[in-house]
């Protein structure tokens, strides 16, 4: 238990300065008459929620024989810190607790300000999301979207239950405020790693390891089959039947079809994952060169990789075996500033699925949250 949540702590870097509650928050997916369920939930999690992992993790670091050990080891949590376990359902956008009965009574207090906080966050998400649905007003008030976007998650007749999820392009891993007010548009897995408690790297290494076969791994899943969907995906899946629930057919082919169905992948562009590492070019290539199946994603460009070093500011991209710096194509330009969210989502347009629009650094639009 001791090492379990050592690494974890240590992993993302929170080593110190632990607020009152700290909440680890799982995710799953509610949907209706989906037999691509599990594509839904947590890829780390083998296609499950990831609700246990959290529930456990909390249960670990509350323990006071462990907190005893961690004490010995520099990690420091105070007796008045508390770890709650919850759960996202990203397809209806709402948000569960465990154990909540745990909680002293000054953390029971805060714990109510933060779930009204959580909501606030959640209808927001609502309205984010609804810019992909047809079928929803994204300019009727945050309740009515956050109402419709849990009817659609649950209904039997819904092709496309958690249409408006992540379309993963980038995997930032580094401290929270180098993405701070950057719109990243739900496009990138966010890694927390503080690389000032690491100088050598060692906690790079272990933190590496499973980027390539999750975050990697989705996105090819999610690659191939928009790059061709008859053959290396599933078509669509209004006539899918269900074999032996392990796969699917169409209709009455009867060959089992090997990826995902239109439905998922109509909103992700085919494009390989970037990964952005906050740290030094040699400290990273020494952590994906720790191991031969974590340097076989990056050395046969399976996916891309950058360093981002902390102290010069700038970037260095790895190819043919080393990390050079990274030279724009165009001169930099001005990045727009988002004054109100809710009026930009609202006037956000999605490109026509039918089509691949090639975003380049002339047409990529960046933007700031103000």
């Amino acid at each position: 238990m001791v090492t379990r949540g050592e690494n974890f702590l240590r992993g993302i870097g929170l080593v110190k300065n632990f607020a009152p509650i700290v909440y680890f928050v799982a995710h799953g997916s509610s949907s209706a008459n989906n037999p691509h369920h599990g594509a839904h939930d947590c890829g780390a999690c083998s296609g499950r929620p990831g609700a246990t992992n959290a529930r456990v993790q909390s249960y670990i670091l509350n323990h006071k024989k462990v907190r005893e050990i961690l004490e010995t080891k520099g990690i420091v949590i105070p007796d008045t810190t508390q770890f709650i376990g919850s759960m996202h359902d990203t397809a209806a956008d709402v948000w569960g607790y465990y154990d909540e009965a745990i909680l002293t009574t000054e953390n029971a207090q805060r714990h109510l300000i933060n779930k009204q906080n959580f909501e606030t966050a959640l209808n927001l998400n609502a309205k984010e999301r609804s810019r992909r649905f047809a079928s929803i007003n994204t300019k009727q008030e945050l309740a009515q979207v956050r109402k419709a976007i849990h009817s659609r998650s649950v209904s039997l007749f819904e092709p496309r239950p958690e249409l408006g999820h992540g379309t993963n392009t980038l995997a930032i891993i580094g401290r929270r405020q180098t993405s701070k007010r950057l719109f990243l548009d739900r496009r990138a897995f966010l890694n927390s790693y503080d690389y000032t408690t690491d100088p050598d790297g060692a906690i790079l290494t272990a933190v590496m390891r499973p980027i390539g076969l999750v975050c990697g791994g989705i996105n090819l899943e999610y690659y191939f089959s928009r790059v061709d969907n008859i053959k290396m995906g599933a078509g669509t899946k209004l006539p899918h039947n269900v074999m032996g629930l392990f796969g699917v057919a169409n209709s009455s082919d009867g060959d089992l079809r090997p990826g995902l169905p239109w439905q998922m992948i109509e909103v992700h562009d085919p494009v390989r994952l970037l990964v952005i590492v906050e740290h030094q070019p040699d400290i990273v290539l020494k952590a994906i060169q720790s191991s031969p199946e974590v340097f076989e994603w990056y050395k046969n460009e399976w996916v891309h990789i950058v360093a981002l070093h902390p102290e010069e500011k700038q970037f260095y991209y790895f190819k043919n075996g080393a990390f050079t710096k990274y030279e724009p194509i165009t001169n930099a330009r001005e990045i727009k500033t988002i004054h109100n969210m809710e009026e930009f989502i609202e006037g956000a347009k999605e490109m026509e699925t039918n089509h691949i629009v090639h975003a380049t650094e002339e047409n990529l639009p960046v933007y700031l949250l103000d």
